[in-house]
């Protein structure tokens, strides 16, 4: 059984790609590899909608931990598409509502936007981001595909000034912030981060 798949899906779609990792890891064609290319669909929350986001996550851990949830693809692609596929679908899109969403697409782009959010103010505090996409604007010498490919990616990961203080403001709420912890523990211990994640998901 793998218990916390659900969470590790969730986390490995909200932290897919680190913000040094996703500038550098290049191939030997200067191609970027080792991460998601797509670019990362923010939208705007609310405190309650991300509160919520974040408890029904919590809740389908804890109901749905050991149930095996599959796809055809790895990752978590296949493992969302397993939730939707599986014999318990209706069962967890209960639990959902219950947080007030409707559906599971709109649970899981609601808790990537928090996510998203509160990983940027964790990790950026000393707004490495920024200047990694002022180095990389600046990078003439790099093919323009790839550098324009880069801006993308990594203008995507920055939430929208909204986002931004509601992830202030559950960091600063001692409860949402254990509970946060326990989602994205900041000690990098084997299995609980985002590389920890992708692997069991392949377990």
């Amino acid at each position: 059984m793998m218990r916390g798949m659900i969470g590790a899906a969730m986390l490995a779609t909200a932290l897919l790609a680190t913000m040094p990792a996703m500038a550098q890891q290049t191939g030997a064609s200067g191609a970027p590899r080792g991460h998601a290319m797509n670019t990362l669909n923010q939208q705007p929350i609310t405190l309650q909608e991300a509160k919520n986001a974040i408890d029904a996550l919590l809740l389908l851990r804890e109901k749905y931990g050991d149930y095996r949830f599959k796809g055809k693809v790895d990752g978590p692609a296949g493992v969302i598409e397993a939730m939707k596929n599986s014999a318990v679908r209706k069962d967890i899109e209960a639990d959902l509502k219950t947080h007030g969403f409707d559906s599971i697409d709109k649970w899981i782009s609601t808790f990537v936007s928090v996510g998203l959010a509160v990983s940027y103010v964790k990790r950026n505090a000393d707004g490495s981001l920024e200047r990694k996409l002022e180095e990389i604007r600046n990078a003439r010498d790099m093919p323009e595909p790839i550098r324009q490919q880069l801006i993308a990616m990594l203008t995507a990961l920055v939430p929208p000034a909204g986002n931004e203080e509601i992830a202030r403001k559950l960091l600063a709420d001692p409860d949402y912030a254990r509970k946060i912890e326990r989602l994205m523990p900041s000690t990098g211990e084997a299995g609980t981060g985002t590389d920890g994640n992708l692997r069991q998901l392949k377990k």
